[in-house]
């Protein structure tokens, strides 16, 4: 039997909570107040309840409407997530930590508790994090006041939005949405396969189909025992109307669900004195995070190449190979999440151990950023069935900005601290495209997104092209009001299309200058 470091950090608790509008027993929880009973589960989880007692560190995800300057809070909110959990847990934790926005923060949450413990600066950690958006909706749409304010002054650590991965072209170009951006991301990747769009969306739901079906049997999904076929999610209709190019409604993230999920970490002498039992406990047996540079300043439009380097980076932490890996939660926003990390390492897409444990973003429910903690909360109960297992986590942050890579244990090891900067490095040194920020004259389209209104018809249109005359690469928009040029793309195939471009203080606009290949 391995004898373990007291300092060796173990996840001894895991929990989610949903709460759907429909539910007998629902109660229109605030975000607070959801987040706290995910909490409280993951405190019975543990198998003692008091361990509520020694928690000293808290750490929270960040919500979506704190995520972005955009949104605002309908219905008020704390100025002090974290110590508001606290507040219901009826705990006083000497840290508590609200993290930076990100669907990556839950895996980049866990390995700081991690190697805080490791490094005898905690002895147990909650982390936690939930959504309510769907009843926020709802009480908007019924024209119900509540109010979810809250302040708190007790001592936090703040760390922001941290969206400087978002490039002020790309805003000012009318690229705000995650349809938009990851749109233009997969409109590129097609068009380096040579594939039509029409291939492509049936390909993108023949991916996701079964992670509908994962999510059908899941009593924690937004809509349980909802199961799609390929052509339920790639046909057109009012029920799955096109959001941006090339996605349906059915193969994108669903934001609008009330869950929360949360664990408990703490140190291998606090679960022996806890007398937490063996099998309660899985360990972090490697990890690895990278960062990528906003989507238009990339090398290849359709490649976030983080996302292999940390896959591979993580498995080698581990010293396991992705054959010994028995269960994968893959973050699944948009089909090219997914596509864009499983090709990068050899998995295919059809692997017979599935690509998710929870459902996918789509169909389980994308709680901001705080979807992956479902996914280790999930991967943690899943492993505790079995020993010799091991779990991979993948965790997506941003527009393939960041990603970050946790492989899980059921068997007892030692935990080592793993240093990314080499990593990180080599995307750093990666050549930045020359980017023409006032273009003038002809080029042609890399990749392109549309925009769509609620009746289906696009409205707009997005492209980032190359000049001709210098190779440089620039950003543009259709001219407002103008739908005939979205209208055009939309029914033809609008890569490597020449166009002029122009610039002007309001931005930099585009015409089409041939007629569209067959």
């Amino acid at each position: 039997m391995l004898l373990l470091s007291p300092t060796t950090p173990v996840l001894v608790g895991a929990a989610q909570f949903t709460e759907r509008l429909d539910d007998p027993d629902y109660e229109a929880l605030s975000p607070v107040d959801i987040t706290a009973r995910a909490a409280q589960l993951a405190f019975k989880d543990c198998g003692n309840e008091g361990i509520s007692a020694v928690i000293d560190t808290i750490m929270t995800a960040r919500t979506f409407e704190d995520s972005t300057p955009f949104l605002a809070f309908p219905h008020g909110c704390s100025n002090n997530f974290p110590r508001s959990v606290c507040k219901r847990l009826n705990i006083a934790p000497a840290e508590a930590i609200w993290a930076m926005s990100g669907g990556d923060s839950p895996q980049k949450l866990v390995v700081e508790a991690c190697e805080k413990i490791a490094q005898g600066c905690a002895t147990g950690v909650l982390i936690c994090g939930g959504e309510a958006m769907s009843t926020a909706g709802a009480l908007v749409k019924s024209g119900q006041k509540v109010d979810w304010s809250e302040t708190l002054d007790e001592p936090v650590d703040d760390r922001g939005t941290g969206i400087d991965y978002v490039h002020h072209d790309e805003i000012a170009h009318g690229v705000i949405t995650p349809p938009l951006f990851h749109g233009l991301i997969e409109n590129a990747r097609r068009g380096q396969s040579h594939c039509h769009s029409q291939a492509w969306i049936n390909g993108m739901a023949a991916l996701f189909a079964p992670f509908s079906k994962v999510a059908a049997d899941n009593p924690y999904s937004c809509q349980p025992g909802v199961r799609y076929s390929p052509t339920e999610l790639s046909a057109i209709s009012l029920d799955n109307r096109f959001i941006a190019h090339p996605y349906p409604q059915r193969l994108i993230a669903r934001d609008k669900v009330n869950q929360s999920a949360a664990l408990v970490v703490v140190s291998t002498a606090l679960a022996d004195t806890l007398k937490i039992p063996t099998q309660q406990r899985i360990y972090l047996k490697g990890y690895a995070h990278a960062r990528e540079r906003a989507v238009i300043e990339r090398p290849n439009l359709g490649e976030a190449e983080s996302a292999g380097l940390a896959l591979k980076a993580a498995l080698n932490a581990a010293h396991v190979a992705l054959d010994d890996i028995a269960l994968f939660d893959f973050y699944s926003c948009f089909p090219v999440a997914v596509i864009n990390a499983i090709s990068a390492i050899g998995l295919a897409a059809d692997d017979p151990r599935g690509l998710t444990v929870t459902g996918g973003l789509p169909y389980f429910g994308g709680p901001g950023n705080n979807y992956s903690m479902h996914a280790i909360a999930e991967m943690v109960h899943r492993l505790r069935k079995g020993t010799g297992l091991y779990g991979l986590v993948a965790a997506n942050g941003g527009f393939l900005s960041k990603y970050a890579v946790g492989i899980y244990s059921s068997d007892a090891c030692e935990f080592t601290v793993c240093d990314n900067a080499a990593l990180q490095q080599v995307l750093d040194e990666r050549p930045v495209p020359s980017l023409n920020r006032a273009p003038k004259g002809r080029g042609h389209i890399e990749t392109y997104t549309l925009g769509y209104n609620r009746d289906g018809l696009a409205t707009s249109a997005i492209i980032v092209g190359r000049l001709q005359a210098t190779a440089e690469r620039f950003i543009a928009m259709t001219p407002k009001d103008d739908r005939l040029i979205a209208k055009d793309l939309a029914s033809t195939e609008p890569l490597h299309r020449l166009v002029e471009v122009t610039a002007s203080d309001a931005g930099n606009y585009f015409q089409l200058l041939d007629e569209p290949s067959e």
